[in-house]
């Protein structure tokens, strides 16, 4: 077996991964190897080519309240990196309504009585008693009223979880919600008030002139630059441990290859529970219950070549009919024209939120596409003879999932993790935290500087992201 060494290891080339890196070899430390299962940078926030055409694993947009990860990101870029207006709809009911909610337009499409009846709805919940709420639905309810939730809320998030709404913790709710105001979302849709904007309602964002890939690929770059290496299509299998010290790690390679890797540190952004899952030691008891008990949603992207344009205008579009299983839509012509390399043709992603061992999962492409070119012609968004080509991409442990009683598990798990004296966990995955893309960089550049003591350190990382409240941004 082939043995690498080097003083910082970094497993997963995502935005945590390529955070912590670009932060190393800035600071001098150049003997850095990243390791990554796919192709590309980017993980989850990657931009694949396909018959000259760019995807998104379905659709990424940058904004952030970080002022320094936002002036990252435009020196990474510069002009190639775009401002772009929003436009998000929601699909219900046959119709497509704004979103972030426009008042006339949903008084309309509701109708008059429907619109009325969740007027009411949300002033008898929040003129109600109040107390802690401990589901989702209990959360939305309490905040917005039952036929709000019915409405915008309930299908398109069962969609996305896979379990019923008063299973979901009121915490992801609280998380990725948190600030939208009902009565806000009203005055700011007929300019009345102060000005100020409800938390959601981003109508601009940035975006890289070629995919969201665009970013990661630049700071991959520029740790090669500086020195740093990168092993990709190569994927960790075990990790060998000895009294709370990663000895070293064991990778395949494209070629079927085993590799033996040895570090000083090893930041680690693969799955929380795969890092358990793949450790040469016997877990005890009440830790295997924990490591076991936390769990990811998956997710399928359909890829699509459309001979056509003008599909709609949407960047993004949420399917909250029950009558097909997609969940969302995306354009990518409406965040770039270079997504297609300028051709009339028009890229576009479908997107299906799954558990590994569903039905749906375990489908072949060929069935998946047939499905989703389906569902696209039920939509009356794409016609099958428009559709050129389609791919399917299916990704594992996407979305941690905040089911109710998660938490004790959770912190078993954090609390042993943390004793692993070479190992530092960043990122989504690594951390089991719904995070942005700017919360995933700033993951990476903190741990960074805990690993080389700079001013400040050491940072709690579990802390990034508690406090989510500028989820959406503010309008720039």
């Amino acid at each position: 077996m082939k043995e690498i060494s080097c003083q910082c290891c970094v497993l997963g080339a995502g935005p945590a991964g390529l955070s912590v890196a670009l932060e190393l070899v800035q600071n001098g430390i150049e003997d850095v190897l990243v390791v990554e299962r796919h192709p590309v940078v980017g993980g989850l926030s990657r931009t694949v080519e396909k018959d000259g055409a760019l995807f998104d694993i379905g659709p990424h947009r940058f904004f952030t309240r970080n002022m320094e990860i936002r002036r990252l990101w435009n020196d990474l870029l510069g002009s190639d990196f775009m401002p772009v207006d929003r436009l998000t709809r929601i699909y219900y009911k046959n119709k497509f309504f704004q979103y972030p909610i426009k008042a006339l337009d949903a008084l309309v499409k509701l109708g008059p009585i429907t619109s009325m009846a969740a007027l009411i709805s949300y002033a008898a919940a929040r003129l109600g008693p109040r107390s802690e709420p401990e589901t989702f639905e209990q959360w939305i309810v309490q905040n917005f009223g039952t036929r709000l939730f019915e409405t915008f809320f309930k299908t398109y998030t069962e969609k996305v979880w896979g379990i019923s709404c008063n299973q979901i913790g009121a915490e992801w709710a609280a998380q990725r919600i948190k600030g939208l105001d009902f009565v806000q979302v009203i005055k700011s849709a007929f300019n009345l008030g102060d000005g100020s904007r409800a938390k959601t309602l981003v109508e601009q964002f940035d975006y890289p002139r070629k995919g969201a890939g665009q970013m990661y690929q630049a700071i991959a770059d520029r740790v090669e630059e500086a020195g740093g290496r990168f092993l990709m299509q190569t994927e960790v299998e075990t990790f060998s441990v000895r009294n709370y010290k990663i000895q070293s790690v064991v990778a395949r390679t494209a070629e079927g290859e085993h590799v033996s890797i040895s570090a000083d540190h090893f930041f680690n952004s693969l799955p929380l529970t795969f890092f358990y899952k793949a450790l040469n030691v016997e877990l005890e008891d009440q830790l295997k219950k924990s490591v076991s008990a936390l769990y990811f949603r998956d997710h399928i992207t359909v890829d699509m070549l459309v001979d056509k344009q003008d599909l709609f205008p949407d960047q993004w579009i949420y399917i909250h009919s029950p009558k097909v299983k997609m969940a969302r839509i995306a354009n990518y012509n409406n965040f770039s024209p270079d997504m297609t390399g300028g051709r009339p043709k028009t890229a576009i992603s479908i997107e299906y939120f799954v558990f590994k061992d569903e039905e749906l999962f375990q489908m072949s492409s060929n069935d998946i596409i047939e499905m989703a070119t389906e569902e696209m012609k039920y939509l009356g968004l794409v016609e099958p003879s428009f559709v050129e080509r389609a791919w399917v991409v299916k990704e594992t442990e996407c979305y941690p999932t905040y089911y109710i009683g998660f938490q004790p598990f959770y912190q078993t798990v954090r609390l042993d993790i943390n004793r692993y004296t070479n190992l530092t966990q960043i990122g989504r995955a690594g951390m089991y935290k719904y995070n942005n893309q700017d919360h995933s960089m700033a993951s990476g550049l903190l741990a960074a500087r805990n690993y080389i003591g700079a001013p400040g350190s050491p940072y709690d990382l579990w802390e990034i992201n508690v406090d989510a409240e500028y989820h959406e941004g503010e309008k720039r």
